[in-house]
This record gives structure tokens, sequence and C-alpha cells, in this order.
């Protein structure tokens, strides 16, 4: 199958553009994960310094728990006394008033107590209500305190007092008796982070434990099972991106505390990334969508100023192969154009002349074989007829003799007078008659025939000569018992075509014994119609003539009647008189 120019155009231009597009959208997304990989890392060295300073602050934290367990006189003095003396009470207020300025110093610290174990006693000095932050200490770390194998811990711990996170550790001092733990608020702990979320835009900072528990920060409960899944991969990349619940993608960049078990990550909006691309990406993502448009005001003007002009061209060559010689292309928009559409219309015209030309020649050479045909039939009838004329001299019949000469006369005036190519049915009918009468003449009370003519159908023209060879063929062939009686019978009618025009149907029938299944056969496949043999010139003659007329629109059959007999049925278009 032949490509159109327009398909092969737009193939080449599709073909030389494919490539700038996969190399822009390239460097589009090669930038974008350039981006990406160096906010990810930013961020990164950003989340390390804050979780470092966090770090920082729980280790000066410990060290601070860790001298005062370990140093501290007042922690001796109260071990050592009872509650009725006069240094339990001393020992006691002075503790309580170093903690307290303690805790202003250490902003991250919530709460530092002791725990007489045995004793079951509890004082603290807390940033919060004494009281409450007593009970609340005393209900929430009482399976802790009460523990006998209770060790230092090297980590802070999380535990959940009265319904917030905090993260918690103890240590016992000297003697043994006593533990001294420090309460740490997560909030605390976590407001230096916010400033991430300030100059990250978008981006957003949250606290969970290794259990996965959310410790600081507020999310979805589908938002924190995709994070806690993705945290818990072995090896997370530095720059792995998640979509949340909102519909937004994110970077998701995480930081293990040291000194605790919190795990820090934080949330950077993907979207807040990209718009702080130079404008030269934003203008790749732009040059794509510029080239198609560009391509496509090209082809639009491609296809006006060049494939239609060939388009209308190669219809025009089309409607001329049809044979509408007529057809003219009008002048094109532009010079080319202009002088290959006057070349087209000067050939057009030239071929229709030459056709013209052509066709008159087809004319006369027809002309000439057409005559040639009729001279065909008339030797083969004047011997015959002759013949006849003799027998009937010798017989003396001049009465017959001169009804014959006279239906002789008539005969071949008919045949030399049959210039035209077409005459009326009744015409040929009647020439027909005349030789049956002719023949009547030497089988007297032998020869019988009828003709069918209805009257609205004489006026149909049909080729000269067509009907007679068959007559002519079943007097000949048929009429071979000479006891019994011969009929002829033409019958004319009008039936529908197989295209659904009208067309007469001529029957020539015979009374003799028919066709023999080798001669139908032959017949029937045009045997006779594409080499002629001595005995069918007739047969030829006719194929020949049909073909000349109507051009493979009549049909020629033979068949047997089935009381017997010979049928031949000509088919023709309707071509009536002018």
């Amino acid at each position: 199958m032949k490509l159109s120019l327009r398909f092969k155009v737009s193939a080449l231009v599709l073909l030389l553009v494919t490539p700038l597009f996969l190399f822009l959208s390239y460097t589009n997304l090669y930038s974008t994960n350039i981006v990406r990989e160096k906010v990810a890392k930013s961020a990164s060295d950003t989340l390390t310094l804050h979780l470092g300073t966090l770090d920082e602050l729980l280790e000066q934290t410990s060290h601070y728990l860790l001298r005062t367990a370990g140093e501290n006189m007042l922690l001796e003095l109260y071990s050592d006394s009872g509650p009725d003396s006069v240094n339990y009470y001393l020992s006691i207020r002075k503790l309580m008033d170093q903690w307290y300025s303690d805790v202003s110093y250490y902003t991250i610290i919530r709460s530092v107590f002791v725990y007489h174990q045995d004793r079951d006693e509890l004082f603290l000095s807390s940033q919060r209500e004494y009281y409450q932050e007593k009970e609340v200490i005393a209900s929430g770390l009482s399976s802790r305190l009460k523990s006998p194998n209770l060790q230092g811990s090297l980590k802070w711990e999380t535990v959940t007092l009265g319904g917030e996170p905090v993260l918690f550790k103890v240590l016992p001092d000297k003697s043994g008796r006593l533990l001294m733990g420090v309460l740490v608020s997560i909030d605390s702990l976590a407001q230096p982070l916010t400033q991430l979320e300030s100059t990250g835009g978008s981006g957003q900072v949250g606290m969970i434990d290794n259990d996965g528990k959310l410790l600081w920060g507020q999310f979805a409960s589908e938002d924190l099972a995709l994070i806690r899944s993705r945290l818990n991969q072995p090896n997370p990349r530095a720059d792995a991106s998640i979509r949340l619940s909102n519909g937004n993608s994110y970077l998701l960049i995480d930081k293990p505390s040291q000194y605790s078990n919190l795990n820090v990550f934080f949330l950077l909006d993907e979207k807040s990334i990209l718009d702080e691309l130079p404008i030269f990406q934003q203008i790749i993502k732009v040059i794509p969508f510029v080239i198609i448009i560009i391509m496509a005001i090209l082809l639009a003007l491609l296809s006006r100023l060049v494939f239609k002009p060939i388009q209308h061209l190669t219809s025009g060559m089309r409607i001329l192969g049809k044979g509408q010689l007529e057809y003219r292309l009008k002048d094109g928009n532009s010079r080319e154009f202009q002088i290959i559409n006057r070349q087209f219309n000067q050939m057009a015209e030239q071929i229709g002349n030459l056709k013209i030309d052509v066709y008159e020649e087809q004319m006369k050479v027809q002309q000439a074989e057409l005559k040639h045909l009729q001279a065909q039939i008339n030797p083969h009838f004047f011997m015959n007829s002759l013949n006849i004329v003799f027998h009937l001299v010798e017989l003396k019949q001049y009465a017959l003799i001169k009804k014959m000469i006279g239906h002789l006369v008539s005969h071949f005036r008919f045949i030399m007078n049959t210039n035209d190519a077409w005459l009326p049915l009744r015409s040929e009918l009647g020439h027909i008659q005349n030789y049956i009468e002719i023949q009547m003449v030497m089988y007297p009370n032998k020869l019988s025939y009828e003709v069918l003519l209805p009257q609205e159908l004489e006026s149909t023209l049909i080729p000269p000569l067509l009907i007679q060879p068959f007559v002519e063929n079943a007097i000949k062939h048929g009429f071979i018992n000479n006891s019994k009686p011969f009929n002829v019978g033409i019958t004319v009618s009008e039936e529908a075509g197989e295209s659904g025009d009208s067309c007469i149907a001529i029957q020539i029938r015979d009374s003799g014994p028919g066709f023999s299944a080798a001669q139908l056969d032959r017949l029937n496949h045009g045997v006779y119609e594409r080499k002629p043999t001595d005995r069918h010139l007739g047969i030829w003659n006719v194929y020949r003539r049909m073909l000349m007329f109507y051009n493979n629109r009549a049909r020629l059959t033979f068949h047997n009647a089935p009381d017997g007999g010979a049928v031949v049925e000509i088919r023709l278009p309707v071509q009536k008189e002018l």
C-alpha cells in the first residue's frame, strides 16, 4: 500500500521533533531530580543540625542528672536523715530550691524528682503545678520506681504521663536507696524544630518513637501509617517521595536521636520545591507545547499550500481516468501550481480531442467490420437461394419462381440497404418473415412459423441481422425429418434486466430435436464466441456485433424446451427509436 505525501511529511516532522521532545523531557526530569536531591540533602543537613542541638540538650541534661545523683551532698543528707530530724526537712527544702533554679535554667526539663524507695516518698520541682505533677508521676511511674531491678538507662525513655508523652530518665544515688529522675517535655524539646516548618514553606515536622507512636505533630491516621511503613524500610532513599491523603507529594527525610528512642522526620512539599526552580526550567516545560503549536501551524500551511493542491491534482487525474474529460482544475495559489494546473487542463483537453479522434476512427473500423460481418452472411444464404431457384426452373414452377424471385429481391434489397447501425425490430422481423417465406417455397406444407411482437415493442431498435442467423440455423439443423411439419417461433417480450433496467427478450424456438448436451456446453460457455468455426460462423458473428453495440450488456443463451426443440434467447438493453 502506497503512503500519501501528507503522511510521509507528517511522519518525517514527527521523527525530527520526537528526539527534541525526548531530550527536553529528559532535561526537565533530570533537572527536577537534581533539585529534589539538592533540596533533600539541604533539608537533611538542616534536620541533622537541629537534631544535633536536641541531642546536645539531652546530653547536657543527662550529665546534669548524673552529676546530681552522684555528687549532691543534700541527697546524702536526705537519704541518711529520718523524717523527724531537722536535717530531713532542711535537705528537702534546699534540694527543691536548687532544683527550681535548675528547671528554670534547663528549659527542656519539665520536672526533677527524687524517690526514696524505702519510705516510698516523692519530692520534686516542676514547671507544672506541684501536687498535680506529683500525682501524675506517682501514678504513672509507680511500677518503674518500685522495681527492685531498676537500672540506669543509657537512653531516655518515652512514657505517657497524664495523657502527654515525655522523655523519662532515672538514676540511683550512691546509697542505692534514692532514685533521681528527670522528665523532659517533648513539646519544649521540639520547639527548635518548628523553624524547619517556617523555612520549608509548606513542610511538616513530626516525631515518633521506636514503636511508631506519634509524639509530636499532627497527621491523619492513613498518612501516619504510610510514614511508618516508609521509615521501617531497611535503606530508605534520602529523597524518597510519598503521596499523602491531600493529594500532594512530599519528600520524606528522617533522623533518629542518639540519646533517645525518638525519630524526627520532615515532610517537604515537592510543589514548593519545584516552584523554586529557575525560570529556565519553566521554559523547558513550555518549549514542547510551543513546538507542537508551531508544527500544527506549519502542517496547516503545508496542507493549504502543498497537500490540498496535490490532492486536487490527484483527484483530477482519477476523474480523468473515469472518462470525465471535461473536468478542469482551478488556478492554484502559488505560481508553481498554477503552471501545473494549466498543463493539466491542456493535457485533459488534448486527451479529450485525441479520444474523439480515436473514437471516430474506431467507429469507422467498426462500420467496416460490420459490413464485413454482414458480407459473411450473404454468400451462405445466396447459394441456398440460387439452389432453390434452380430446382424450381427444372420443375417449371413459373408462379413459384416469380414469387421466389420477388422474395429474393426484397431480401437482398434489405441487406444492401442496411447501412444504418440500428433498425426497428419490426423491420428485422419483417425481413425474417420474408426469409422464411423463401424457405417455405422449397418445403411447401412442411414448414410453418409464428411471430409474436407486442405493438409497443415494434419501434425498439436493434442491430441489423441479429436474429436471422439463428432462424437460418434452426431450419438448417433442426428440419431433418421432412415427413413431419417443422415450426419456427419468434417471441419478443419486455422484462427486467439484471441491473433493474428494462430489456427485451427475443426467443427463437423450433420443433426439431434440440441441442445435444455437448453442444449446449460449448454454446453456453462461449466457445464459438472466442474462436469461430465454419459451421458456427453465424453465432460468432452475432457475438461480435453484440459486443460492439452493447459492450457486455447483452446476453445470449441456449437451452432445450421441456416439450422438445431448441431455444435460443437473446436479451438486449432497450434502445427506443428517436
